[in-house]
């Protein structure tokens, strides 16, 4: 049953990507990903998770434990300057049925980045930068949280186009029901993401009745294209409209790529006995992209050696995420994270951990997640686990 389930697994991940692959941005749609242009690109999300876990036998309880999970990410980037906050947190009660006593454990992993762009007056050479890089890990099980600095260079950019891929949207809906005679043209498109990226500055502008003036110029902008089939949006239509950008949940979407190379030094380690590792060179490349609008793909390699053993001893993880909208409330999310673990002494360490996850998005913000995960080590039993939670949006 378990190779079936990893099998499974394996076969999803190997069409979904291979589909990725042959996809390209031919449609009927005029624009593509790579005409959103924009000088700031920032973005933020907020998640909670609970699951709670009671079960009783008779008058009896068998299992009594609750979880609950954490995610905040910030992305900021344009010329000069750019940075990243990714925290992940995670706590568990549970409580002994045997014993009556409580077992509590936790785990903080946080990711702090700071780009500063060096040449920015430069058309080809705009996109170089250097970077500092914080990471910092707390658990129960250590004695203080690690912590590591990386100070490095590199080049590349990512922009955020989810205001393009929700304007997409928007098109789909309204051809849907008949108020478009056509796909409206890629400057028209365009434009109408700009006014959906701008949601903050209306609100800032007209406060309370800041929607009206939102919606007015979005509507402007597609009656002067003259692909509305009448002089104006209909109810349904503007009804249409708020239900895309108020009610449905838009995964963001990014697109570009950077490499980065830098030297890692160790701060803290997780144990008080434990001395500090010499510095390690450290090498990161990072692709995103989405492809027809409903598929989203990330790619992340990093490679870590110390300078005394460059190669002798390393570890390399990579990972891949691929999302896919299979409607406008459900979401497949497959990731598959592959790591490599050469020490000093011993043997070469190497792992596999796939993913799926099924996301429903329900009103007020909560989603409804299941997701199966399978672990894979050579030599060692495959592990797997299923679990379903509520997950909430705060932003």
């Amino acid at each position: 049953m378990v190779k079936k389930c990893v099998y499974t697994l394996l076969g999803i991940s190997l069409v979904l990507f291979g589909t990725t692959l042959v996809t390209s941005d031919v449609s009927a749609q005029e624009v593509s990903v790579t005409d959103y242009q924009v000088p700031v690109s920032a973005a933020d999300r907020l998640l909670i998770d609970f699951s709670m876990n009671h079960a009783t036998m008779g008058s009896n309880a068998t299992a009594s434990k609750g979880n609950v999970g954490g995610i905040y990410k910030r992305f900021y980037d344009s010329l000069p300057f750019g940075y990243s906050i990714d925290i992940i947190g995670s706590g568990l009660l549970d409580r002994n049925i045997e014993t009556d006593a409580y077992d509590t454990n936790y785990q903080i992993n946080s990711d702090v980045g700071v780009k500063k762009y060096l040449m920015e007056n430069n058309p080809f050479l705009r996109d170089s930068f250097g970077s500092v890089r914080a990471t910092s890990d707390m658990s129960k099980a250590y004695d203080r949280p690690t912590s590591a600095v990386t100070l490095g260079m590199g080049y590349g950019r990512f922009i955020d186009a989810t205001a393009l891929a929700k304007a997409v949207r928007i098109e789909a809906f309204l051809m849907k029901e008949g108020e478009l005679s056509d796909h409206l043209p890629k400057d028209v498109i365009l434009e109408l993401s700009q006014i959906i990226k701008r949601e903050d500055e209306y609100k800032d502008k007209f406060g309370e009745i800041y929607k009206k003036e939102w919606y007015k110029d979005m509507e402007t902008v597609m009656t002067e294209s003259g692909f509305l089939q009448e002089e104006g949006l209909s109810a349904i239509g503007v009804l249409r409209i708020e239900e895309i950008l108020e009610r449905e949940e838009i995964a963001d979407r990014f697109y570009g790529w950077d490499v980065a190379l830098g030297s890692k030094f160790d701060i803290t380690t997780p144990y008080t006995d434990q001395e500090r590792s010499i510095a390690h060179l450290d090498v990161t490349a990072s692709y995103a992209r989405p492809i027809a609008w409903q598929w989203q793909i990330s790619e992340r390699l990093s490679i870590n050696t110390p300078f005394d053993s460059i190669g002798g001893a390393f570890s390399l993880s990579l990972s891949s995420d691929i999302s896919y909208e299979l409607s406008n409330r459900i979401d497949l999310r497959l990731r598959h994270l592959f790591r490599l673990d050469k020490p000093e002494v011993g043997n070469t360490e190497s792992s596999h951990s796939l993913g799926a996850s099924f996301i429903y998005y329900i009103e007020n913000n909560i989603n409804l997640v299941a997701t199966q995960q399978v672990e894979i080590v050579p030599d060692e039993d495959i592990a797997t686990n299923f679990t379903v939670v509520f997950n909430y949006r705060i932003f």
